[in-house]
């Protein structure tokens, strides 16, 4: 599966600090990318959902499609959880010059989907009163379904951290003599290159063995129109370096 968006992303390399203003610039470009693992992120929504289908299912085997409509309402909501978590997209900024590559990254995630985590657990909780007021001897299958995924979001998104946290701006910068490794995973839409690296002395205390930490890899995510000027644009900054056909794993 491709991971990049096949829609047109504005170039945005205009309004970042660049730090190696001084260098001549050969590219920039801008992309959005799924820079996660799709199953692992998913999981939790995947059990409860589920849970909830099983519950909504037997309503509707035995009949009861009052109760069955009231469990279906969490399980659309976890669909949409699911693509917006799970799916989840990161905006790329690229900007070569002769001896650096520099990226920003972030999350490309609206101020309103937080607003929308933080309403849920309201509308959850409302569910649950009109299943105990219709069948008090639903409580059980009531928490199993709607109750849960009100508390699951309440403890994410009302957490005030929560949307500094997966907003937060990264930039890096690198040099393209460091390269050790490239790879390209054409079919996923990225070069994925291998730099050294060393940990800060601080978690180095920490770890034992920390010389196994000693490389770093830099995803450059391309759309299929990018894809012919990105590969260009690595095999002539490090020529003596193959570009290698590969996988990158994201467990």
């Amino acid at each position: 599966m491709r991971r990049t968006s096949w829609r047109k992303t504005p170039d945005l390399s205009g309004s970042q600090n660049w730090i190696h203003t001084g260098g001549t610039e050969i590219k920039t470009w801008t992309v959005k990318a799924i820079d996660q693992s799709i199953l692992q992120n998913g999981m939790g929504m995947i059990v409860v959902g589920s849970i909830s289908f099983a519950v909504s299912l037997c309503f509707a085997l035995i009949g009861d499609y009052e109760n069955f409509r009231l469990f279906f309402f969490p399980i659309s909501v976890l669909v949409i959880l699911f693509y917006k978590q799970a799916m989840q997209k990161t905006i790329f900024v690229y900007r070569a010059t002769f001896k650096h590559l520099e990226v920003c990254r972030w999350q490309d995630i609206p101020d309103m989907v937080f607003i929308f985590i933080r309403v849920i657990p309201f509308l959850m909780i409302g569910v649950v009163l009109m299943l105990l007021i219709s069948n008090p001897a639903l409580s059980i299958a009531a928490l199993a379904g709607p109750a849960l995924v009100g508390i699951g979001l309440a403890s994410v998104g009302g957490d005030s951290s929560y949307q500094t946290y997966w907003q937060d701006f990264q930039h890096g910068e690198y040099l393209w003599s460091d390269v050790l490794e490239a790879m390209l995973d054409a079919e996923q839409g990225l070069i994925v290159l291998t730099l050294p690296y060393e940990l800060p002395p601080e978690y180095a205390a920490q770890i034992e063995n920390p010389e196994q930490f000693n490389s770093q890899d830099v995803r450059l995510y391309f759309r299929k129109d990018q894809q012919a000027e990105v590969i260009g644009l690595v095999k002539r900054q490090i020529p003596t370096i193959p570009l290698s056909p590969g996988r990158q794993s994201y467990d």
